[in-house]
């Protein structure tokens, strides 16, 4: 670990969409529990963390049926409101398991 991840109180991580989806298949539970095994050991450290995370759109284009990316603002936005859905199921179950493992 480098020392700049040990010196510090608060952990900031930005995940990507790339990182939030399974190849553009939806939401992908495996990768994010992984994060949660990360998290709760920086917790058990000491260190506090906040998640940042893209993929709404990602998550929502699938669950609206799109097989392509929408180009709309109106789609755009129906999808972002839509994967904002499941983007806060799964970081629930984050939370949850982060709790759990304190």
């Amino acid at each position: 670990m480098s020392s700049l991840v040990e010196n510090a109180q608060r952990l900031i991580i930005k995940v990507g969409s790339s990182l939030v989806t399974n190849d553009g298949r939806g939401l992908d539970p495996g990768g994010i529990a992984n994060w949660a095994r990360q998290i709760a050991a920086l917790r058990a450290m000491g260190k506090e963390v906040v998640l940042v995370s893209s993929g709404a759109i990602a998550e929502g284009r699938v669950r609206l049926g799109f097989e392509a990316r929408p180009t709309g603002v109106h789609e755009l936005q129906a999808c972002a409101a839509v994967g904002q859905m499941g983007l806060a199921q799964i970081l629930g179950s984050l939370a949850f398991i982060l709790l759990v493992s304190d």
